[in-house]
């Protein structure tokens, strides 16, 4: 399901709402319940809203980033750094393309938002042992 939202990402840039909750109800089947998780995942989702706000993070996006935090229970920390880290590489990336692009060594058009469900499922995968 993972690479399915990462795909759906890259070609068209949105992360379908259907595939959240296939992702949610999995892996609240599949994790143990804890008070602790669902308040940092929560948070993550409150923030995510406030980055969405500002046009930060995508609506997907941030539920994704919310589900995957949930997901990883106890290595949550390291889900969010290593998210971070990817998602900056990924960045910087972008800004490649865009800039070869701009120059016409690219025949396709710069693009205006990063794919970040790419950087999300990614860690997710190496921080969720549930699933």
């Amino acid at each position: 399901m993972l690479l399915f939202i990462a795909l759906k990402d890259v070609m068209q840039r949105r992360v379908p709402n259907w595939t959240l909750l296939v992702l949610s109800t999995v892996v609240v089947i599949a994790t143990p319940f804890s008070l602790y998780q669902a308040a940092i995942s929560l948070m993550i989702l409150l923030l995510g809203i406030a980055a969405f706000h500002f046009r930060w993070l995508g609506a997907g996006d941030s539920k994704l980033l919310a589900i995957c935090a949930y997901g990883s229970a106890e290595q949550w920390p390291w889900f969010i750094l290593q998210t971070a880290i990817v998602g900056g590489g990924l960045s910087v990336v972008i800004l490649l393309y865009n800039h070869l692009a701009n120059l016409g060594l690219i025949k396709q058009n710069p693009t205006a938002t990063v794919p970040y469900a790419v950087a999300i499922s990614g860690s997710a995968l190496t921080a969720i042992h549930y699933i």
